[in-house]
């Protein structure tokens, strides 16, 4: 979004995921293939929907990558429930789909898929499938034990925590927290813990659950949705890291270039973190630019000869120079 009150043939209103919509805004659309890596952009007017947006963007990676088959993976809260009912709604949906489900506020998930019989199989250490379907709809949900065992502890913890003040501080001080409401049962002003609450929330421990019109096997279904995440990835640094906003031009073409330089610093970035991983380095992007920061050059006059005197390196910044093919600087360089 901008802080402009004009419009313009980009800058638009429309819907807003960041709960704008007194802003215009531009749709930014950022290709990004199997292993994170952004291979193309579009930028369209800020009304535009989201299936046009992936009518449009589609059309233009078939014809300069031929890609044939589409799938579309989203989270729910992802893209617009008009977009989620155009996929879901007919027979002949535009693209085929994963969704994730928001297993809580959907009673079919919730009340049927969850409760399904069947069995899981494995797919990956921390990761076991089955498939689930209701009338003509296909669910796969999926389950990872490690994070189960989070989830118990960390109900225990909230349980525990709510009967201490329950008994300490009474039922006042329980009434109204969000983070207890779903565990509490309150009778002519007495406040307990609900058993059946507390019984009907474990059957979400370590599970997710998504919905798909595709034929492809349940194991490849989960993974292909677990790598959604490197989109994610992208977008969250394409709106922090890279603090793409604010956008202080007026003019469109200034304000779409703008957001294409922070699509090729993108690029940049995602490359050397791949060359920092493919060599098991692992370091946050923030942490190595302050450690890059650091590095600096201090010029010295030593008995009339000048010298740059590196600083030392800070953290992974003599990997960062190594992995990306930059010769690190020499400690001492005679000018």
């Amino acid at each position: 979004y901008l802080y402009r009150d004009e419009e313009t043939d980009y800058r638009k209103r429309g819907y807003s995921r960041d709960r704008r919509s007194d802003l215009a805004q531009f749709v930014v659309c950022v290709a990004v293939n199997g292993k994170g890596w952004p291979v193309a952009w579009e930028i369209f007017p800020g009304n535009t929907a989201d299936i046009q947006a992936f009518e449009q963007v589609i059309a233009k990676l078939r014809e300069r990558f031929r890609i044939g088959r589409v799938i579309v993976v989203a989270d729910r809260g992802m893209i617009s429930q008009r977009a989620i009912k155009v996929l879901t709604d007919h027979e002949q949906a535009p693209f085929d789909y994963i969704l994730g489900c928001r297993m809580r506020r959907q009673r079919e998930v919730s009340e049927e898929v969850l409760c399904g019989g069947g069995r899981y199989s494995g797919v990956a250490p921390n990761l076991m499938v089955k498939e689930v379907r209701v009338g003509h709809r296909r669910y796969v949900v999926c389950f990872n034990p490690e994070e189960a065992q989070k989830d118990v502890a960390a109900r225990d913890a909230i349980l525990s925590k709510l009967e201490q003040i329950i008994n300490h501080k009474g039922a006042k001080a329980v009434v109204g927290n969000k983070g207890y409401a779903r565990f509490v049962k309150v009778r002519k002003g007495a406040v307990t813990i609900d058993q059946g609450a507390v019984k009907a929330d474990s059957k979400f421990d370590g599970k997710f659950v998504l919905r798909t019109n595709t034929q492809l096997p349940s194991s490849e279904v989960a993974t292909i949705y677990k790598s959604l995440w490197r989109v994610e990835r992208t977008f969250r640094k394409e709106k922090s890291t890279l603090q793409v906003r604010p956008i202080f031009h007026h003019r469109d073409d200034t304000s779409i270039g703008h957001i294409v330089a922070s699509f090729l610093a993108l690029r940049l970035e995602v490359d050397l973190e791949q060359r920092l991983e493919q060599k098991g380095i692992k370091s946050s992007w923030l942490d190595l630019m302050r450690n890059l920061s650091q590095l600096q050059a201090v010029r010295i006059s030593l008995d009339g000869t000048e010298y740059l005197i590196r600083t030392d390196f800070e953290g992974n910044a003599y990997h960062a120079f190594k992995a990306s093919g930059v010769r690190p600087p020499a400690r001492v360089t005679r000018l």
